[in-house]
């Protein structure tokens, strides 16, 4: 994907071009912070089930790490617990809104420590919850099935 279609970055892209480069793994890896890891999960969550959404997140989150070399990165519990998030966010937000409404509307997602509200740092940080979905051990997430485009 040529940097030059793109000349104001990743948040300038469309929804569908911005997916794609995540998919064929050709997104910058320099680009690809917290805003971007939402905003896959917005566009997953827009094109699917949350059940189903969460998989491709999961899927799409490791095979981008493995690819780019940075395979210990990936963890379990944070893509979902985030997913659960978004989820939240998106029963709370109009239709036909856009991924910079959606990001503005809900400031508490611009937080990148937000789950430190739901998890000890100690749970975080252990080999379960890195490998598979672990539950909050401070206060509960939303349930990932309330959402449905």
């Amino acid at each position: 994907m040529p940097e030059s279609k793109f000349p104001s970055g990743a948040s300038a892209w469309s929804d569908q071009d911005f997916l794609r480069a995540f998919e064929d793994l050709s997104f910058p890896t320099d680009l690809f912070r917290h805003r971007e890891h939402l905003r896959v999960a917005w566009l997953y969550l827009k094109l699917s089930d949350a059940s189903r959404a969460a998989e491709c997140m999961s899927q799409g989150i490791r095979r981008f790490a493995n690819h780019h070399g940075a395979t210990e990165k990936y963890h379990h519990t944070l893509t979902l617990a985030w997913m659960r998030l978004v989820v939240a966010a998106l029963v709370k937000t109009p239709e036909g809104c856009t991924f910079e409404q959606f990001f503005t509307a809900h400031p508490q997602l611009q937080d990148s420590n937000l789950l430190a509200k739901y998890y000890s740092k100690e749970l975080l940080e252990t080999a379960a919850a890195r490998e598979a979905w672990v539950e909050p051990d401070l206060q509960p997430l939303p349930e990932l099935r309330i959402y449905r485009c």
